[in-house]
């Protein structure tokens, strides 16, 4: 007998050893992260530690004791704690940040009142500014997501989104617009070719693999500097639409919607190519042979026999596609204009220029939301198609 056998309790063991490694380091790369980007969206920790004394004096409502707790709390804050402050405070509205290093600098010399903090500047008469402290002295905010989403709390209480303040959504749906595009456009050019691959001759089938991994097989940043060069006013399409009388001056084809979709498409075209061409392979060309055979012409074979077999692949390709573009930066930001830019520009413009950590947060939960929603549905779908055809 085996020592499996002999000794089953050992290879249950060997088996919880074997799966406790993928599954730590699918914590640590994944789930880690992943719950420091959502705490980090809602940790509102630097202004709820500087303002504990006014978030205990709010509770009552006196205006003279709230006056007191934010002079005390002002005064008590360092240097480098109290322009944190200033600078956060100065995101919900501008100005702020004069206002808070102002008081901040003089609380010791202002009267321990309404009155006396009024005095020594006029903006503390209004309540916009002491609403906007009061939604952020908690130790967790949402107001990220508010930005994120365009929703403001009225004087009412109530959620309510103004013209202007939803840009982030829209930029959301151009997103997803963008990366539709791209996903269509890898389908279609995508198809033939693996199609190529997978039922050419030796050469051909060679020589399209050959491209397509040479493709795959190069740096984004390279490809899509190529890009870059050949799309320029004075590139080498350009160049040749002139040369050859097509136009009579250059043409616009990059920092445009145009050059983005172009460098997108070449980028994530393996990733559609290869998930079709692999499901391709598994289709018995016998079945093909057997539909002609039976009087079915080239194209009828092709779509009621061989097309349907192959939407696996479509599938699988496309939404490879669809999941990589939908989080793609250095290719817009290179190619495309100021109306082409998608969400992943704004969250790392939050992290490397205004140091806005949360909100970077907030957006990139909102981006893994849309992709986890659109999963389930795609799922869903499926599952009720799957119920179609069994009832059937």
């Amino acid at each position: 007998m085996s020592n499996a056998l002999r000794n089953p309790h050992g290879s249950r063991l060997a088996a919880l050893i074997l799966l406790s490694i993928p599954v730590a380091l699918y914590i640590l790369v994944f789930l880690t992260p992943l719950a420091s980007v959502v705490s980090l969206s809602l940790d509102n920790s630097a202004l709820g530690t500087g303002f504990a004394t006014l978030r205990a004096a709010t509770e009552d409502g006196d205006a003279d004791r709230r006056a007191q707790a934010l002079l005390t709390d002002l005064g008590a804050m360092e240097q480098k704690q109290l322009g944190e402050t200033a600078r956060m405070l100065n995101q919900e509205k501008t100005g702020f940040r004069s206002l808070i290093l102002k008081t901040g600098k003089e609380a010791d010399t202002i009267a321990p009142t309404m009155d006396g903090l009024v005095s020594f500047d006029k903006r503390w008469a209004d309540q916009e500014y002491w609403g906007i402290i009061d939604r952020n002295i908690g130790q967790i905010t949402w107001r990220h997501y508010q930005k994120a989403t365009g929703l403001k709390v009225d004087a009412n209480g109530d959620l309510t989104i103004s013209k202007g303040d939803d840009i982030y959504l829209r930029v959301m749906g151009r997103t997803l617009l963008i990366t539709l595009q791209v996903t269509i456009l890898t389908l279609l050019i995508g198809y033939p070719l693996a199609y190529g691959v997978t039922n050419g001759t030796r050469r051909v089938s060679g020589t399209i693999l050959a491209i397509v991994l040479l493709s795959f097989w190069t740096s984004v940043l390279v490809r899509t500097t190529a890009w870059v060069v050949l799309l320029q006013t004075n590139g080498l399409i350009n160049t040749l639409l002139v040369g050859l009388k097509l136009t009579s001056e250059p043409v616009q084809l990059i920092f445009n919607r145009f050059g983005t979709l172009v460098a997108m498409t070449h980028v994530l075209l393996p990733f559609a190519i290869l998930p079709m061409m692999n499901v391709m392979r598994t289709i018995p060309k016998s079945q093909s042979d057997a539909s002609r055979s039976l009087g079915a012409g080239p194209i009828e074979t092709f779509l009621r026999v061989y097309f349907p077999q192959s939407l696996r692949g479509v599938l699988v390709g496309g939404g490879t596609v669809f999941i990589l573009a939908l989080g793609f930066y250095v290719t817009p930001a290179l190619t495309g204009g100021p109306n082409d830019q998608m969400l992943a520009y704004f969250i790392a413009d939050f992290v490397n220029k205004t140091l806005n950590w949360g909100m970077a947060s907030a957006l990139s939960v909102m981006l893994l939301s849309t992709v986890v929603l659109l999963v389930a549905a795609a799922r869903i779908g499926q599952w009720m198609m799957s119920n179609r055809k069994g009832i059937a």
